[in-house]
């Protein structure tokens, strides 16, 4: 199969939704990088291209039809997800024997990690419960590199067999069981979470934890008026009511976080997830409320960090600002 004709068809494959995990020409290419060259690249390619072939057959049967269920469904696409991890650690295992050095290792590692958390992302009840792609983000150290690489073989698999069966019980309104796999997601989550921990920034906290606020209004109004506004006193306003704002608003969060965490490690559900349904846990439901409670607290004190510095610009401004609304 032609290179280009590799391309086209896994595009199709990932658009259908029907394959996970994938390895795209994409993810091959940002993992290997310059580090495949003379006999290693033409071997790893002939590698990759026959992978993409068996990822293609794959889906060359009927996916579904109108008497197909909906559990029935998800059982087609975990055998499809069980086949399609079964090629990609197939994939690894071929290219593992090319070398041995650090650099391709680390390259391989960087692989698996990719696609498997990309995977992730699909078929889950608990969308919210992420596996940050932190190398991706930040620098961390070959230890913890391969300290994750090591998590993702030791639970991946698990991992995506719990996540269809939870999704399958929540289809037939089995509460309890689907409880029980969320309490063993949750835990896997915290465990990944204790590998990660030392290198949570702000970048990474926002791709860990989605659904918090980011107060991307307070920013944006404060961006308008340092480019709009040349008075230096209304900048320097504006850059004291930012820092008051960041001071307060960065404990909020970690007020909020904390909540999660606790939700997540010691309960054993996700708080920000549907899940398994309506919580009817005394502990759960309060922490589900006091979450509620704190993000409209949030959302009240963005209101008035916006009005007070919209209250800074005199009123030619003010109104330059409102007609652009």
């Amino acid at each position: 199969m032609s290179t280009s004709l590799v391309i086209a068809v896994l595009s199709i494959l990932m658009g259908s939704g029907l394959v996970q995990p994938i390895c795209t020409p994409r993810d091959f290419h940002n993992a290997f990088g310059n580090s495949i060259q003379g006999d290693n690249e033409f071997i790893a390619k002939a590698i990759f291209d026959d992978y993409a072939e068996q990822v293609q057959a794959i889906n060359s049967g009927e996916t579904e039809n109108a008497d197909t269920t909906p559990s029935q469904q998800l059982a087609i696409e975990l055998q499809r997800a069980t086949e399609a991890d079964m090629l990609f650690d197939e994939l690894l295992s071929s290219l593992s024997v090319i070398n041995n050095d650090i650099e391709w290792r680390t390259s391989i590692a960087n692989l698996r990690r990719s696609v498997l958390l990309e995977a992730r992302k699909f078929t889950n009840p608990w969308p919210a419960t992420v596996w940050v792609d932190v190398p991706s983000i930040t620098t961390v150290p070959d230890s913890v590199l391969f300290q994750i690489d090591t998590f993702l073989l030791n639970n991946i698999d698990k991992d995506r067999t719990e996540r269809f069966m939870a999704s399958v019980l929540q289809l037939g309104g089995n509460v309890l069981k689907c409880k029980a796999y969320e309490k063993q997601s949750m835990q896997r989550w915290g465990e990944y979470l204790d590998i990660i921990a030392p290198y949570i920034d702000e970048e990474v906290a926002a791709a860990l934890y989605p659904q918090l606020n980011t107060g991307e209004e307070v920013q944006r109004i404060a961006n308008w008026i340092y480019k709009n506004s040349n008075d230096t006193k209304i900048h320097e306003s504006v850059s004291k009511q930012l820092a008051i704002w960041n001071t307060i608003k960065k404990k909020q969060n970690e007020t909020i976080i904390q909540l999660v965490i606790n939700s997540r490690k010691q309960l054993g559900f996700d708080p920000w997830s549907r899940g398994c349904g309506q919580q009817t846990d005394t502990a759960a439901y309060k922490i589900k409320n006091e979450l509620m409670q704190k993000s409209a607290e949030i959302n009240e004190f963005d209101k008035a960090t916006n009005n007070v510095l919209l209250r800074l610009l005199p009123e030619e401004l003010r109104h330059s600002f409102e007609s652009e609304e």
